[in-house]
């Protein structure tokens, strides 16, 4: 009797589900650390894909099992299991910044001048904020109640997630197509005049600029271990005192750095357009590795364990061992040499990935018996607001099951069972 009730209890931990750390921003978190301890372990298989039929240069988020990513459409929300349609929501322009999902509530600016939220549960508009002149490439963070970003007009955001009203707005003199990235009460961002600027999350104060190159800076900036590192259209990646903005090291590689850098614990990754994939010390400034691509890359690197995955401009979805730079697998999405892959997300045993064309990419872990065809997902709009309207309190989403609990106590079930002396 003992002996099938183990048995039960291990099947029960079997088929009780997998915990999947949402992806549900740029890079993760506001760090943009990029990094989850979700296991997407090489190689992986095609478990879907779908064409959202409209081009895109924004990346996907996962959230509550929901994959959410901008075209020159809208937003598009697609079962993150199945790749099926849920919602679209048109916009009235293209959305090249990628969405920060918070609370069911779903933040993203847009090249029209707009910047919207958008409620998850059925993409209906909650509000908009239209700036004066200019749209917005920069990606979202949500921090102490304010959705901040960047925009083309120069100027950082900072807007109240109930109203749509600004809270604060930095300026930086050039477009900003850097997405903010934050550090005890700091938002860091880069501009187009090559200046890295820290601003104060609640009241807009700038507390500190370096100048670090008299080029662009579209890579977005990544915070660890006290310090911010962003990449320069100059060639470089910049390490800073995320405190005060003092250089700490630069590291020159012979290309763009637009991709942003991904950290885990000590060492940074990050690509260039010089087809070179880098790991780099994050103490010292000094590479540990490079792996050789056939195409440049600026696609921002997902880290899921000991694994770091990036795309390139030859089409390729790239896995390489964290430690060590060796290539874990590869896989080719097949599209036209004008075609490119954006930064991917990990959830779960999933990884994510979406290419210019519109197509997105879900690739799993397990063994799959037979492939999913492509979806061709329907645009279906919803209504269109053009003005700030309130917005109701956001209603929370589901949680989605955790089995940590269960496990451990199932566990000490089995350890008391198999200890216990008949009698």
């Amino acid at each position: 009797m003992r002996r099938i009730i183990i048995f039960s209890l291990f099947a029960l931990m079997l088929v009780s589900p997998v915990l999947a750390e949402d992806w549900s921003m740029f890079k993760k978190d506001i760090l943009h650390t990029g990094f989850t301890t979700d296991a997407a372990n090489p190689p992986l298989v095609l478990k879907w894909k779908s064409d959202i039929r409209y081009d895109t240069d924004s990346s996907p988020v996962v959230v509550n099992g929901v994959l959410y990513v901008g075209s020159n459409y809208g937003i598009h929300a697609l079962d993150a299991g199945s790749g099926t349609s849920i919602w679209t929501t048109r916009t009235n322009g293209f959305v090249k910044s990628v969405p920060a999902v918070v609370d069911g509530i779903l933040y993203v600016g847009a090249n029209d001048n707009r910047f919207y939220a958008i409620d998850t549960k059925d993409g209906a508009v909650k509000w908009i904020y239209k700036n004066a002149t200019d749209g917005y490439q920069s990606s979202a963070a949500v921090v102490g109640g304010l959705a901040i970003a960047g925009s083309n007009d120069g100027s950082i955001y900072a807007l109240d997630i109930r109203t749509g009203e600004p809270s604060w707005i930095g300026l930086t003199a050039q477009n900003v197509e850097s997405s903010p990235a934050f550090s005890d009460g700091l938002a860091i961002v880069g501009n187009n005049n090559g200046i890295v600027i820290a601003f104060d999350t609640s009241t807009g104060k700038e507390k500190w600029r370096y100048q670090a190159s008299n080029t662009e800076i579209k890579s977005s900036p990544a915070v660890a271990n006290g310090k911010v590192f962003a990449g320069s259209n100059d060639g470089s990646i910049y390490a800073l005192t995320a405190d005060s903005g003092r250089l700490k090291w630069k590291f020159s590689t012979p290309n763009n750095v637009e991709g942003s850098p991904s950290i885990k614990g000590n060492t940074l990754f990050a690509g260039s357009k010089d087809s070179t994939f880098y790991a780099i010390d994050t103490e010292t400034g000094r590479e540990i590795w490079n792996f050789k691509t056939a195409g440049f890359v600026d696609s921002s690197p997902a880290i899921s364990n000991n694994v770091v995955y990036f795309g390139s401009r030859n089409n390729m979805i790239y896995a390489l061992d964290t430690n060590t730079g060796n290539l874990l697998w590869k896989n080719s999405t097949g599209t036209t040499d004008k075609d490119y892959i954006t930064s991917p997300a990990v959830s779960g045993n999933m990884l994510y990935a979406v290419t210019h064309s519109g197509i997105v990419y879900a690739y799993s872990s397990e063994a799959i018996a037979t492939p999913t065809p492509t979806v061709t997902t329907a645009a279906t709009p919803t209504i269109e607001k053009t003005t700030a309207t309130p917005a109701a309190s956001p209603t929370p989403t589901k949680p989605r099951e955790t089995p940590g609990f269960e496990y451990a106590v199932l566990i000490l079930v089995i350890a008391f069972l198999v200890r216990r002396k008949p009698g």
